[in-house]
């Protein structure tokens, strides 16, 4: 009778570790597994080589847990029924379901959940010989399974899934702000489009081709560009770009031509994603390109500063004069300069990617498309989150603009 008692332990024990086992796989860090096994750690291997194969594994596991809870119940079934008589049979139903219940799953699987990586690389090995003696029985489930599976499995993990990651990882204090900001910028790298970036054609300061040396010399005094793109009679030509060092050089050697100098700009469409855009300037050598929009004209200029900006913040030098794009005024309104993009807005307050409904690159393009016409100072225009004062135009061009956010209760209204 005690032989019963201790097979029966023996295999709520196995029923234990079979779960522990399953648990484990399904919850371990694969990356951190890989990490291991580059380091030489041999158990992470192999337990590497299982999670990646976790169907067979998981088969594996499934067919010795059953087993063992069959053969557990049976036996109790045995015991009770010697001990017990004809009611044994209902005692060891419940006896032995309560025994698996808490020992063979629940423990067992609290427990793995918390170590799934340490209990994956104990289990790798024994595992592995279990899957190896039911082979053909793996081999027939696996032929079953294909069956229904769905042969257009979706990745493991989506970009969307992946920034979730980043942010609890973020909260978890694994990464600081700024390195998490920066992952973020460079999942979202290749959605961004050049025509979102650009410096636009009636903001870009840019030099004739035959404008005379003394005047580009006190444009670069003034302006403190390192370069300046060069057109022939209008922006719609630009031929190429000069740079303050070759331009300074140059008067010193006394020449009277810039063409010598004249370097060539790449050229862009409008919808060029700024990740290819990158690729092809660094192809060409080139700091500056040309934006075109479909009908071949100028549509403005981007630098690799503005691209590279997309992934670390505002670069600024010490010619730049830092120029704040949103001023808070109070705590639900803020003072918004018209050449703030349309990303930046979308960022400072948390909007959804589609907010707002525009397809103007900055806030004063879109506040101008919400009135339907050139703004003028005190114009007013409100949407269902939001209401605007025009405060500040200079030359047709929206220059200001005061932002005030509705409150909920406000949005319902």
């Amino acid at each position: 009778m005690y032989i019963y008692l201790v097979l029966i332990l023996l295999l709520i024990a196995c029923s234990s570790l079979f779960s522990a086992c399953e648990t484990a796989f399904s919850g371990v860090n694969k990356i951190r597994l890989k990490h291991r096994a580059k380091n030489g750690d041999r158990s992470a291997a192999k337990a590497l080589a299982i999670a990646e194969r976790f169907d067979r594994a998981l088969t594996a596991i499934l067919i010795g847990n059953n087993l063992v809870n069959i053969a557990s119940a049976s036996i109790g079934t045995i015991l009770f029924t010697k001990w017990f008589g004809e009611s044994g049979v209902g005692i060891s139903s419940l006896v032995m379901t309560v025994l698996v219940l808490i020992f063979g799953e629940i423990l067992p699987k609290s427990y793995a959940k918390s170590h799934a990586d340490d209990l994956a690389m104990l289990f790798a090995a024994p595992l592995q010989g279990l899957m190896w003696l039911l082979t053909p029985v793996i081999w027939m489930f696996q032929l079953l399974a294909r069956l229904v599976q769905n042969k257009n499995a979706d990745p493991s993990v989506t970009e969307d899934e992946l920034k979730v990651i980043v942010e609890q990882i973020e909260e978890e204090g694994v990464l600081e702000e700024q390195e998490s900001d920066l992952v973020r910028s460079a999942l979202d790298f290749d959605e961004i489009s050049v025509s979102e970036v650009l410096v636009p054609r009636v903001n870009v300061t840019a030099i004739e081709r035959d404008m005379p040396l003394a005047d580009i010399k006190e444009l670069f005094l003034r302006e403190r560009y390192s370069r300046l793109p060069v057109y022939n009679e209008t922006m719609d030509d630009i031929v190429g770009f000069i740079t303050d060092k070759d331009f300074f050089a140059l008067l010193e050697s006394h020449q009277t031509s810039i063409g010598g100098i004249l370097q060539e700009i790449p050229r862009l469409p409008e919808f060029e994603r700024i990740s290819d855009a990158l690729r092809k300037m660094q192809r060409a050598k080139a700091h500056m390109a040309v934006v075109v929009d479909q009908y071949g004209g100028t549509k403005g200029i981007v630098t690799l500063e503005d691209i590279l900006e997309e992934l670390v913040g505002e670069i600024y030098d010490e010619a730049d004069e830092v120029v704040q794009m949103i001023v808070p005024v109070t705590e639900n309104v803020f003072d918004i300069a018209g050449e703030c993009s349309i990303a930046q807005l979308r960022e400072q307050f948390s909007l959804a990617d589609d907010t707002p409904v525009t397809e103007c690159t900055s806030v004063g393009g879109w506040i101008t498309e919400q009135l339907g016409h050139i703004a003028a100072v005190g114009e007013c225009c409100e949407g269902e989150w939001f209401s605007a004062v025009v405060t500040a135009v200079q030359e047709q061009k929206l220059r200001m603009v005061r932002l005030t956010l509705k409150s909920p209760a406000e949005e319902e209204a």
